[in-house]
């Protein structure tokens, strides 16, 4: 049997606050039981800016961010503070490659209402990109949106919907990504 890489890089791409990218890199830790490392920032997308749009497309940081994966890489995770498009919807939150390497996440519409009630010490912003990051790698290990509200794999339509889960897999999501992220790690020879 030989193991493949077993680490998990963040991308910053763009000015991103460390702290936020230090919780996000613990979470990330914690439900998927993998190293994290934290890149140097890679600098704006710009390469990806629609100027019509005034948006970045994420399909496009997704390729630029294979290429930016070390070899020792199992997945990677951009993460910007730039509003992001793809081709099929005016902004996302986030994007990964199905059952691939890369996901970039934003928190350009993550910030929201400053107000809104969420754990005691645990801003809004940061629970939010937690659960974004958290979501969309579940992507990256081939999981699809769950119909349980409280899951982190429940697709989200806004802000509301990204608080009212939990940034943690719901049992059956947690089963299916363990098996899944075992082929990813583990191959047979």
């Amino acid at each position: 049997m030989v193991v493949r890489p077993k680490i998990i890089y963040i991308a910053p791409l763009g000015d991103m606050e460390e702290e936020h990218l230090r919780c996000v890199a613990e979470s990330i830790t914690e439900q998927f039981g993998l190293r994290v490392l934290i890149m140097p920032n890679q600098g704006p997308p710009d390469y990806a800016l629609d100027a019509r749009r005034l948006q970045y497309n994420s399909n496009v940081i997704l390729k630029r961010l294979m290429v930016l994966c070390p070899p020792d890489g199992v997945k990677i995770l951009g993460v910007t503070p730039f509003d992001l498009f793809s081709p099929i919807f005016a902004h996302v939150f986030g994007e990964a490659q199905f059952g691939g390497k890369c996901t970039v996440i934003s928190s350009f519409r993550l910030g929201g209402n400053p107000d809104s009630s969420n754990a005691r010490g645990c801003p809004p912003l940061i629970s939010r990109l937690e659960k974004e990051a958290i979501h969309e790698l579940g992507h990256t290990f081939g999981l699809r949106h769950c119909s349980d509200p409280d899951c982190v794999m429940h697709y989200s339509t806004g802000l509301q919907c990204a608080d009212r889960k939990f940034a943690f897999f719901c049992p059956p999501c947690r089963d299916l990504m363990l098996w899944n992220m075992a082929g990813d790690l583990f191959l047979k020879v």
